[in-house]
């Protein structure tokens, strides 16, 4: 089933240099198809991320990194396929598969006190 987990997050710091981060309150178990992103008022050098947090059992990693990127967006999030030796499939690409927290980050922005940035992350929990 399509799910989706928004998150929303204040920014604090100085212009151009604020930081925000946002974090799912429970863990997000399935493939990631997309993440909407909706910017208010961020300069373009802002830098955008999305990750897990490492608490599901595994290592924490990058699914999405965006720099210098201040225009509202859905984003597709994928990563290179490989086959059973490890060797990477030319031109296939596969989803996310997760099973933890995600943390929403976005660096070198402007403050905004409510609603910075808010990303809604669509994914499939296959049920």
């Amino acid at each position: 089933m399509i799910r989706t987990e928004t998150l929303r997050m204040a920014t604090a710091g100085g212009a151009g240099v604020s930081t925000g981060t946002a974090t799912t309150p429970s863990a997000v178990v399935g493939e990631i198809l997309g993440v909407l992103l909706n910017y208010t008022t961020q300069p373009a050098t802002t830098d955008v991320t999305l990750a897990t947090a490492g608490e599901g059992g595994g290592p924490a990693y990058n699914i999405l990194v965006l720099t210098n990127l201040n225009v509202d967006g859905y984003f597709a999030p994928r990563k290179g396929a490989v086959d059973a030796a490890g060797a990477a499939i030319a031109a296939s690409f596969v989803p996310f598969v997760v099973a933890d927290k995600l943390t929403l980050s976005l660096a070198q922005g402007d403050v905004v006190a409510t609603d910075g940035l808010v990303g809604t992350i669509f994914y499939d929990d296959k049920r």
